[in-house]
């Protein structure tokens, strides 16, 4: 609900279009998870997060394995092991506030964000004050959420209210609760304002 609203309010306040970054060669040293990978520049090593994306978690201490986390790694993977590698960095910053490096991770042409959202292998998540390809990242998170890929398959697997993802069975059926609960009362809401206007018009 949230990430549609604000997909709404960037329609009505007019997306701007972003100049084109550089972007920089890399080459892959190992993929660590779905959405954090080990790369080289100029010889160097360094970790590298994927930008205003999240996949479930499989190395996080004291958090078990999520569902689609192993094949979100596997999916990235496949991806960045055989294809000329790039990062671009946001134009509102290079680190979060605890100093990891953010990037948009392109393999050749593709963003590499993007193909993990659009397969439902990632949620759009982590937006602050980079938003470079936050209107195509939230249009590839809804056409995926409709077609309920990967993670979308899962009802309440996804925090949409939130950051995150709900590992067990209890938070599932909580993020559904929910939302079930926010729909009725925008249905409601809804209804109040129309008979509202309709007594108002005299129908």
């Amino acid at each position: 609900m949230k990430h549609f609203i604000i997909i709404c309010l960037l329609t009505l306040l007019g997306a701007h279009p972003v100049q084109a970054a550089e972007r920089i060669p890399v080459t892959l040293d190992r993929v660590i998870d779905g959405d954090t990978l080990s790369v080289k520049q100029h010889g160097h090593k360094k970790t590298v997060r994927l930008l205003l994306v999240d996949t479930p978690e499989s190395k996080k201490p004291n958090t078990p394995v999520q569902p689609y986390s192993l094949e979100a790694a596997d999916y990235t993977k496949s991806l960045v092991s055989r294809c000329d590698l790039s990062i671009e960095h946001d134009s509102k910053g290079r680190y979060d506030r605890y100093k990891r490096e953010l990037v948009y991770l392109y393999c050749g042409d593709k963003m590499v964000n993007e193909m993990l959202v659009r397969e439902g292998y990632a949620r759009v998540g982590y937006i602050y004050q980079q938003k470079d390809h936050l209107t195509e990242l939230q249009e590839a998170e809804r056409q995926a959420k409709s077609k309920k890929l990967k993670i979308w398959s899962m009802d309440g697997f996804v925090n949409e209210d939130g950051e995150g993802f709900n590992a067990t069975e209890q938070e599932r059926q909580q993020e559904t609760d929910v939302i079930e609960e926010l729909r009725q009362f925008l249905y409601d809401l809804i209804d109040e304002l129309l008979n509202m206007l309709l007594k108002k018009l005299g129908l």
